[in-house]
């Protein structure tokens, strides 16, 4: 082997071995910043080495894959995903993903890439201990930052008691350290006689194991637990085989199963207690309820997930298309939860809904040709059981755990290593394979030449994708981050729409998200007074037609669809036309979401905008029949109610919804409605409220006092005109006015 083949050979390990540090990255410059960088410095380094190994690969046979079973389910797996991906409703989206997200077949392709440079350049066991420990060494550092958030140095993403690192979500991160957990049992039991570097693994563990209970996150918990117990079973049952020279040993792990049994037991049974209580780890580690919103929730997207199997069975409806599902079968309690859902927080209906049936059974194929490989490899050499065991727990750990949420990137480097590294496992004994042999000089071998020269062709190939699949949504990123930016600086209008058709002209799979950001925008330019009326139809033009676009696809976005019917329909001002345009754009958005209450609070308000109320109280009456619990639809249908004078709706809806029970906000508002329509009795009904729930709101007490004097109950209006006067002095004189205006009328 040359010398130049070994500088390449090393350039690829060492590639391999800086992707284990990616989680410790976090991109400020972009969008999504936990997400964003990390996913796209795995992809710029994937495709580099890729192009190094292919060569080395054409050069030597050595560096080619072993088609063992596991390899080629795996590859039928992402075979499957791509296909599925081709042919979805929106394969660009299920190829490219989005910026939240990052996955999609480009995240998938380029792990299988991942996958076969792992087994086919780490051949020897000294290169996966090099590889794990520095995956170790990130870990630590990820532990590190989240020990820090705990003691108060650094602030958590989510917020609040639980720790995220920069992993940036806490379920995420304890997904990421139970991988590693097992990892550092795999290390302890290999140097189990170094007792100073046992003690080393012993620490880290403990320390990480002390991280994960600081995410206090159930999932991970439960699976821990889970196949910990198994795993002891397994050993009990295994104990003559793994130790022969012991064989009374057994009742002692016996009774060690039966400890970690009943532990956990304890503490449910101890939940209620204060010690459990006053912990808030330990309380939501102990609080499991099926009838909990979150668990409801779930169960609700797991149902629509059934369904929409049914309708694409076979390969599913790709990867990203998820949100083709949730509008089409949307169930009404879901109102309360997240408004849109792009997973089913389910691996097993997550993959039926990306690939249908034959990815389902290709991604439970590479789990059975994984422990395949164990039990084989466990069953012909004794002294490896352990290890297998071992790798076993990984894979079920977060299986189990996956069974209440998704993969991520972070996630999947350690999901695909740890199926390399079973591959090894599987094909290798402890002895070493002698490691390749390097010459200092002479000429390159006419294979190396043509490696060399298939190396520099896809170099150049990928430098050129690259700059499209990569460096364009970098840019788009960093230029929607920089306008954002521009915005909260208070820019000017003309400035502010030209950075967004600067981040536009980038055309990636990042415009979505630049489009999304212009509707958000659009509200607070249409709600602000720093803009002339002329500027705000300049930027609500704009953003009409930025969206116009996004719409006019055929896999349509129902929250597109209801940002674009919004916007149009309080566009009044500007164009009458863009109200009628609004309310069919909000009926199509019926259409395609039939029981999204969301969808149709919009239609109802423009229908009110084009002067419709019995229209408008018709559609949420409609709405409010999905599911009573909403009571927000509710007041609106009072509210409107009482701009079209319906007492008869208004009586049905105050049997159902009580007044104590409505925010202030929405009280102004009814408040609003019945001073519009003259009925003071309404309105002191509602400001008596509001006073209840803000008795020390001056404005409050002085819009009461009005309402009194109009209702001629001059007593009660005296009497808050002075609680005014009392709680803010500035307004005495005044109210003294108004005492002797309300004693002359009085008289």
């Amino acid at each position: 082997m040359h010398k130049i083949e070994k500088a390449l050979l090393w350039v690829v390990k060492i590639g391999l071995c800086i992707i284990p540090f990616l989680p410790l990255y976090i991109s400020s410059s972009m969008l999504f910043p936990f997400i964003t960088g990390k996913n796209f410095a795995f992809r710029i380094i994937v495709e580099f080495i890729f192009a190094l190994w292919v060569g080395l690969a054409v050069a030597q046979l050595r560096f080619r894959p072993k088609l063992t079973p596991l390899l080629k389910v795996v590859t039928i797996f992402i075979g499957v995903i791509f296909f599925a991906d081709v042919f979805s409703l929106n394969p660009y989206r299920a190829l490219f993903s989005n910026y939240e997200r990052m996955e999609g077949f480009m995240m998938l392709g380029h792990l299988y890439l991942y996958f076969l440079m792992l087994v086919s350049v780490f051949k020897t066991r000294r290169d996966w201990l090099v590889f794990f420990h520095a995956s170790v060494v990130a870990s630590i550092a990820v532990s590190w930052i989240g020990l820090m958030q705990r003691l108060g140095y650094r602030v958590s993403m989510q917020g609040g008691f639980r720790v995220d690192s920069t992993i940036g979500n806490p379920t995420y991160l304890a997904a990421y350290l139970t991988f590693h957990l097992w990892l550092l049992v795999m290390l302890m039991k290999r140097y189990w006689r170094r007792w100073w570097l046992t003690a080393v693994y012993g620490a880290v563990f403990l320390f990480e194991l002390m991280i994960l209970y600081f995410t206090a996150t159930r999932g991970a918990v439960i699976a821990l637990t889970l196949v910990i117990m198994l795993l002891a079973a397994a050993v009990v049952v295994l104990w003559p085989r793994l130790f022969r020279a012991n064989p009374s040993g057994r009742k002692f792990a016996g009774l060690a199963l039966a400890f970690i049994i009943v532990v956990p037991m304890l503490f449910w049974l101890a939940r209620s207690t204060t010690f459990i209580q006053a912990s808030p780890v330990l309380r939501r580690l102990t609080n499991y309820s099926l009838t909990e919103g979150t668990i409801q929730a779930r169960f609700k997207i797991w149902g629509m997930s059934g369904q929409g199997f049914w309708d694409r069975p076979i390969l599913g409806w790709g990867q990203e298309n998820y949100y083709l599902v949730f509008q089409k079968y949307f169930n009404p309690g879901l109102w309360g939860e997240e408004p849109w859902f792009d997973r089913s927080h389910n691996v097993v209906f997550d993959w039926l809904i990306h690939t249908g049936v034959f990815g389902l059974t290709a991604y439970f194929g590479m789990l059975a040709m994984v422990f395949r490989a164990l039990f084989r490899t466990i069953r012909a050499n004794r002294e490896r059981a352990w290890e297998g065991l071992f790798i076993g727990a990984v894979f079920l750990t977060h299986l189990i755990q996956n069974f209440f949420v998704f993969d991520n990137l972070n996630t999947y480097l350690l999901f695909f290593a740890f199926l390399a590294y079973t591959h090894f496992y599987s094909q290798t004994d402890e002895k070493q394979e002698s490691p390749p042999r390097f010459t200092r000089g002479g000429r390159l071998s006419p294979e190396s030449m043509r490696g060399l020269s298939v190396m520099a062709g896809l170099l150049v190939a990928l430098s050129v994708s690259g700059y499209y699949l990569h460096v364009k949504p970098i840019l788009q990123s960093k230029a929607l981050i920089y306008t954002l930016q521009a915005h909260q600086a208070r820019a000017p209008i003309e400035a502010l729409i030209a950075l967004f058709e600067r981040a536009l002209a980038y055309q990636s799979f990042g415009t979505t998200e630049v489009r999304e950001q212009i509707a958000n925008t659009a509200r607070d330019v249409f709600a602000s007074d720093r803009f002339t009326p002329e500027e705000k139809k300049q930027f609500i033009e704009f953003t009409i037609r930025e969206l116009r676009k996004e719409t006019a696809y055929a896999a349509k976005d129902v929250k597109h669809l209801i940002f674009l019917g919004s916007i149009l329909s309080h566009a009044g001002d500007i164009n009458t036309q863009y109200m009628r345009d609004g309310k069919r754009v909000l009926e199509e958005a019926v259409f395609l979401s039939p029981a999204k209450q969301l969808a149709y609070i919009e239609l109802a308000n423009a229908h009110l905008m084009l002067g419709d109320v019995n229209g408008a109280i018709d559609i949420l009456k409609t709405a409010w029949d999905f599911d009573r619990t909403y009571q927000a639809i509710g007041v609106n249908i009072w509210i409107f109610s009482i701009i079209g004078k319906r007492p008869e709706i208004i009586e049905e809806v105050r049997s159902l919804v009580s007044i104590e029970t409505i925010s202030d906000q929405e009280l102004f508002r009814m408040g609003g409605a019945y001073q519009q329509g003259g009925d003071f009795e309404g309105m002191r009904m509602v400001y008596d409220e509001l006073v209840h729930d803000d008795p020390v709101n001056v404005q409050s007490r002085v819009t009461s006092a009005l309402i009194y004097l109009q209702l001629g109950r001059y007593d009660e209006a005296i009497a808050e005109a002075r609680e005014a006067a009392r709680l803010d002095s500035k307004f005495a004189p005044d109210a003294e006015i108004f005492i002797r205006e309300v004693n002359a009328q009085r008289r």
